[in-house]
């Protein structure tokens, strides 16, 4: 076992060497080992495909194996079942058809290959992958991996809404409805417009500021969290029916230990500045409840029987009353919906 260690670790020091020699005398641009073959990595080319057109209820997009060029992705409502792709000859997908199901590995699907590319050439291709479906017809599942530059859902029926996505620039939902939702994503912006998600959650792990934008539509049960920095908006008649949103990486700013015992928990420092969130013309139902380290919680022209404003150390702003240093406010908030802003040390502000 370690002889065989050794002996692949020799390959890739080879693989190196052999192509930072070719990059600085301009000779072979790139190589890869497929198995113990050294082969140059063929050219890419700028290419069109239609694939056969064939029923499906069931989409599964995952990554293949090595490196994969980031695509732009559209799945939409169309006038018949279709996938085109356009981009890449290099990292043009696999398309699959199997049981119902439409099955797409994106790259370079191939097994025990080792690619050593020090140029840069493979991604000046732009890629872009369509997806369309027809009108009448509700996917089962809907499930996607990977990194993309935009994904863009449009006009979509779906039992389970399942996406996983890292380092994508952008999502965009326009008229989507999930009856079971799972979005985990590492999005930078994105925009929810005039979609019913039901049952599950939205979580979004971005490294960079979040711009996320939620206009119309229907959150019904559905846990919302952000971490890092950036901004939040719901506007424009959303309704938020069950569910709540964290605006923060961190538990009502405590850590808590495992048996969940206050009288342990300690208070964290929460210098790193959380998200803000602005909501304008929504609709609450039932007890929704926004939590905050020390972002800025700002809500106005909200449909709502009663209100409930509880922060730490920060400023509460109810309507026409207001506490500068933490403390509790209410308004009506022993009826039925009831919106909750929970803060440690940014402003809970209701117009």
């Amino acid at each position: 076992m370690k002889k065989t260690f050794k002996f692949g670790w020799l390959i890739l020091a080879i693989g190196a060497v052999i192509a930072i020699v070719g990059a600085v005398f301009h000779g072979v641009k790139a190589v890869e080992f497929d198995g113990l073959k050294v082969q140059t990595v063929k050219k890419d080319r700028d290419i069109q495909k239609t694939y056969a057109k064939k029923e499906f209820d069931r989409i599964e997009i995952e990554n293949g194996l090595g490196y994969f060029a980031p695509v732009n992705l559209d799945i939409r409502q169309g006038s018949d079942y279709s996938v085109s792709y356009s981009g890449s000859s290099r990292y043009e997908p696999k398309i699959s058809y199997q049981n119902g199901t439409l099955k797409i590995i994106r790259g370079r699907d191939t097994p025990g290959t080792v690619s050593f590319d020090f140029t840069d050439y493979r991604t000046k291709i732009d890629s872009k992958l369509v997806i369309t479906v027809p009108e009448n017809v509700k996917l089962s599942t809907l499930k996607v991996e990977g990194v993309y530059d935009n994904l863009d859902l449009e006009k979509l029926n779906v039992a389970m809404l399942d996406l996983d996505l890292n380092h994508t620039k952008k999502l965009e939902l326009n008229e989507v409805t999930a009856e079971r939702t799972d979005i985990d994503t590492g999005i930078a912006a994105g925009q929810i417009i005039n979609s019913k998600l039901n049952n599950g959650k939205l979580e979004f792990t971005a490294e960079a500021d979040l711009d996320l934008v939620v206009s119309g539509g229907e959150l019904n049960n559905i846990k919302v969290k952000t971490e890092g920095q950036g901004r939040v908006y719901y506007k424009d008649g959303l309704v938020l029916n069950g569910g709540s949103t964290q605006l923060a990486d961190i538990e009502y700013g405590y850590e808590y230990n495992d048996n969940d015992d206050e009288s342990d928990s300690e208070d964290v420092d929460d210098t790193e500045p959380s998200p803000d969130l602005d909501a304008d013309t929504i609709t609450v139902k039932g007890k929704y409840e926004i939590k905050n380290a020390n972002g800025a919680i700002r809500v106005g022209n909200v449909t709502v029987q009663g209100y409930r404003l509880t922060n730490k150390h920060g400023k509460n702003t109810l309507h026409d009353q207001q506490q500068t240093n933490g403390g509790t406010l209410e308004e009506n908030a022993d009826q039925a919906d009831v919106l909750t802003l929970d803060n440690q040390t940014g402003e809970n502000t209701v117009k």
